[in-house]
């Protein structure tokens, strides 16, 4: 698994996950019940948010539809498409696809807003004309790109693996193949929960952006609660990790194992070290 470029996306996918987790969606979690919100007071932090977070939330979808890239090259009997997926390649596509994404919000710092009301601040744009274009460029951007992507390009996987099967291996890549197997069946986990959890929202976005800038009760309370659909696809990688593959869950198994044997040595360790102390000022005394 070390040398398998997928591992770079799957290990890069989940640490972009903790991080949304813990800048957006804790923020988030925190304004709501204690009415504690700092895009309130400080402009500058208005604006440093809101594009931290949009690209952040942006980026997971992205990074999957990079892991269904490097799956379909490596699914592929063409030897030059198969050299595309490589861990030098893939090392320069992660920092690529970041820059690309957070380039293509460079707009946000530049509209977003602290505008004062009776009630107090709030970190939002003035401009209904740029709320318009910006919720457009949302519904395509986040909500149907990366689901279209991913369908396509695993689709063109499932050709390739048909293709493949055909083919006589020989018995030593037997390993790799269960290797590749096991990858795929987490892709293709992953990439069914993000289409149940995006979709969704996806149309929610679109009757939103329609009613715009007056969309009615009923359709900002279904806005919000496919929002938080979508939000929990950020904490299902652990799951489908480990529920999805026999490896990772001999590896998690492995690890709570030596966590609990460590915890014994320690236990063991400070329970025997007064009696050794007493031991040895015994000792001291008599000489």
């Amino acid at each position: 698994f070390i040398y398998s470029t997928t591992i770079d996306y799957f290990r890069t996918h989940p640490f972009n996950d903790l991080l949304v987790l813990y800048i957006y969606v804790l923020v988030q979690w925190i304004a709501d019940q204690y009415g504690y919100d700092p895009t309130s007071k400080y402009n500058w932090y208005c604006k440093t948010k809101t594009y931290l977070q949009t690209g952040l939330y942006t980026l997971s979808p992205y990074f999957v539809v990079l892991t269904c890239f490097d799956r379909l090259c490596t699914s592929s009997s063409n030897t030059g498409i198969r050299k595309v997926a490589t861990i030098r390649i893939a090392s320069y596509l992660i920092p690529c696809m970041t820059v690309l994404v957070f380039a293509a919000y460079f707009h946000i710092p530049i509209w977003y807003l602290l505008v004062s009301y009776p009630a107090g601040s709030v970190c939002t744009v003035a401009n209904f004309t740029y709320i318009r274009i910006y919720a457009v460029f949302l519904v395509i951007f986040l909500g149907f790109m990366p689901p279209c992507l991913m369908i396509v390009l695993c689709s063109i996987t499932f050709v390739f693996l048909r293709q493949r099967r055909r083919q006589i291996m020989p018995t030593n890549q037997a390993r790799l193949r269960q290797r590749d197997n096991q990858l795929l069946k987490m892709l293709f986990l992953y990439v069914a929960c993000h289409l149940i959890c995006t979709i969704p929202f996806s149309i929610a976005l679109v009757i939103t952006v329609y009613h715009l800038p007056t969309p009615s009760a009923a359709e900002m309370l279904l806005f919000r609660l496919f929002v938080l659909v979508f939000n929990i696809n950020f904490s299902t990688s652990f799951y489908i990790y480990t529920l999805g593959t026999p490896f990772y869950r001999h590896e998690l198994c492995c690890l709570m194992k030596d966590i609990y044997n460590r915890l014994n040595r320690m236990i063991y360790n400070n329970s025997n070290q007064p009696r050794l102390q007493v031991v040895d000022n015994l000792h001291f005394k008599r000489t």
